[in-house]
């Protein structure tokens, strides 16, 4: 397993060639970078460089739109699958080998098995187009309770979920766990160890805490913490099950607000120290 860093993700400003090599100096070996690259070849072949000299691995490859939003209508599906197409190729040429798009726990239709069938012959064309350049794809569940309520019918919200969806669609996909879906959305230890028999199909691990004080159905998507710190989600047994069943993959920090707004204002070697610091408790 391998710490990645994402500026995005944590709130930290910063070109580049800065926070990555800030990033490799407090001890992650991975990295990402945000979409808008993606349209850059140019840029994206020197992040490509920058990232083999500081002797870092690519973590996840951004997508051009969300999937499997259910108001993204099937004309703005093909424009952004044809985005896809060009990203992919570049993302495979500076050697990105991994990416995701999360499923959301709730629709609007009544039918659960429309809804099903809807999700798999999205992934498929997806897949049609990753899988010419040899790059991984995960589906990511999510268990808070304000997004399966969030539209009037329920949908996935598990692992199982995620991975009936991948099967149906034939297999090919895998899933990303997320310690605070998966702690707001079952927090049962048979969905790590499920996770953990199929560690080949996990394209990453994001880690982080939740809130103290705040009852499970009750905490936000978007409110969270670094992980172990406020001592709600123990993410270091959830990676060791991981780690003993041999998963090596990439593993991302992320603690969403108040931490990402108090990055946003910390100068940028601060905040990644303060982040890898975190992180690296779960190790």
């Amino acid at each position: 397993m391998y710490l990645t860093f994402d500026a995005a993700m944590l709130g930290i400003r910063g070109d580049f060639a800065t926070t990555a090599r800030l990033a490799a100096k407090a001890g992650f070996k991975g990295i990402q970078v945000t979409a808008e690259w993606m349209n850059q070849p140019g840029k994206l072949h020197e992040a490509g460089r920058i990232v083999r000299d500081l002797g870092l691995q690519w973590g996840l490859m951004p997508t051009p739109a969300d999937f499997f939003d259910p108001e993204l209508d099937e004309a703005r599906f093909e424009k952004a699958l044809e985005t896809l197409k060009q990203w992919a190729d570049t993302a495979r040429s500076v050697g990105m080998r991994r990416a995701y798009n999360h499923v959301w726990p709730s629709h609007d239709s009544p039918s659960f098995a429309e809804t099903f069938d809807w999700h798999v012959q999205r992934l498929r064309r997806i897949e049609a187009v990753l899988n010419m350049n040899q790059i991984r794809y995960g589906l990511e569940f999510l268990g808070p309770q304000e997004l399966r309520t969030m539209r009037p019918h329920r949908f996935v919200h598990t692992i199982a979920g995620v991975l009936a969806i991948a099967d149906a669609a034939g297999g090919n996909s895998g899933f990303l766990f997320d310690t605070y879906h998966w702690y707001t959305g079952s927090g049962r230890l048979d969905d790590v160890y499920l996770a953990a028999a199929n560690h080949a199909r996990m394209v990453c691990v994001h880690i982080n805490d939740a809130p103290a004080g705040v009852a499970r159905d009750d905490l936000k998507d978007l409110t969270r913490a670094l992980p172990m710190t406020t001592g709600v989600i123990n993410s270091a047994a959830v990676l060791g099950i991981f780690r003993q069943n041999g998963y090596e993959g990439p593993v991302l920090c992320e603690p969403m607000r108040p931490t990402t707004e108090r990055f946003a204002g910390y100068p940028a070697d601060q905040a990644i120290a303060e982040a890898y610091a975190a992180a690296s408790r779960t190790l």
